[in-house]
């Protein structure tokens, strides 16, 4: 408890001093590149930073899957409030993400995610949403950026991988752009819903090859979601077990 409350301290003492001081930074940015990828830029230079402060340890796989230059979907399970900052870190492309609007009228902070290009999303406002979720796939298709998105649609910190929702389809099948599976396993210790401390932690991370989503339509949508469940689930399994492993043979 003593090191999740110097993590959470720490945290919070660099958070919150640097969210005031960059927004003016980030704001000339802003000014300069309205396409939000040198904003973005410096928000993922914070995130990744935090990931470092909270003590979060990655391991990753699959970077080599990787294309700076291709924009595409990238689908990742949702465990934690801290599966962006292990995002952020190890992922270096330009992408935009949805997140909870209240975070957006957060001073500073919420502020630089605006500017960024992030995506507010209120899931009680089905109106707002939609139009925000057609900005996002706007973006993707125009090949500016390439877009995060949940397909669980929610977080689960149970060690499994939820049934998808079909919003990522409907995506993918407007941009028709690829998509990047990636699947996290250690988020959920990191940061639990719950509790306000940050954990100290090992998070295993596995990018999979990019796949095609060419002349993807909507009659393909079940089988195509029952193909990146079983996808994930079949990943995730096997890194869960080694991130496991690996942390039941350090402890004796």
């Amino acid at each position: 408890m003593f090191i999740s409350v110097i993590r959470t301290s720490a945290f919070l003492l660099f958070g919150i001093p640097v969210s005031v001081i960059g927004t003016p930074l980030v704001t000339v940015c802003w000014l300069v590149d309205r396409s939000g990828k040198i904003p973005h830029s410096l928000t993922r230079w914070f995130l990744s930073t935090l990931s470092y402060i909270v003590g979060i340890r990655v391991t990753v796989e699959g970077r080599e899957h990787i294309d700076r230059k291709q924009p595409c979907l990238i689908l990742t399970n949702h465990k934690s409030s801290a599966d962006i900052l292990v995002v952020a870190r190890v992922l270096h492309l330009h992408f935009k993400f949805f997140a909870a609007s209240f975070l957006f009228s957060i001073p500073f902070f919420g502020w630089c995610m605006s500017m960024a290009g992030y995506l507010p999303i209120d899931r009680s406002n089905r109106i707002q949403a939609r139009k925000y979720i057609m900005k996002g796939t706007q973006k993707l298709k125009s090949g500016k950026a390439s877009l995060i998105i949940f397909p669980e649609g929610t977080r689960c910190e149970k060690p499994v991988i939820q049934d998808f929702r079909y919003g990522f389809l409907r995506i993918s099948t407007e941009a028709q752009q690829p998509i990047l599976p990636v699947v996290l396993d250690g988020t959920a210790e990191v940061k639990q819903k719950n509790n306000f401390w940050f954990r100290p932690g090992r998070v295993h991370v596995s990018i999979l090859p990019l796949q095609s989503t060419s002349g993807l339509t909507r009659e393909d949508w079940h089988k195509t979601k029952k193909k990146y469940e079983e996808l994930f689930r079949t990943e995730y399994d096997r890194i869960h077990k080694i991130r496991i492993s690996n942390q039941n043979g350090r402890l004796k």
